[in-house]
């Protein structure tokens, strides 16, 4: 009883970790593509690209990898964030230019997500 448990608990978590990572994803491809917010301009063309084939290649990935665990789905995260954080950091620092954190209050409004690397 206490075998199924723990497998049940982790098929839950492996399950909201793979969602975490496809959410995360979704998001950042939105922000690349969002005119209003400015980060379609803002964002130089070679970091959007490099954001955008990470994105594609993750996405492609967790498709062909239906079975990976949910420490498969926490390296995958990491690498992601390896190569988001500092482009959107910049971005939201506002050295993305004029659209760049307009109104957000700046850096310290926004969790990165980086807090464990």
């Amino acid at each position: 009883m206490a075998q199924m448990a723990s497998f049940a608990k982790d098929a839950c978590m492996t399950s909201w970790i793979r969602f975490g990572l496809e959410s995360y994803l979704y998001n950042l491809k939105n922000t690349l593509e969002d005119e209003e917010k400015g980060a379609a301009a803002a964002i130089s063309p070679q970091d959007k690209k490099e954001l955008q084939d990470m994105i594609d290649e993750t996405l492609d990935w967790m498709d062909e990898n239906p079975e990976a665990d949910k420490d498969d789905y926490s390296a995958k995260q990491k690498e992601v964030e390896k190569v988001a954080n500092p482009i959107m950091r910049q971005f939201y620092s506002g050295a993305g230019g004029a659209g760049a954190g307009a109104g957000s209050g700046g850096d310290s409004d926004f969790d990165y997500g980086d807090d464990e690397l």
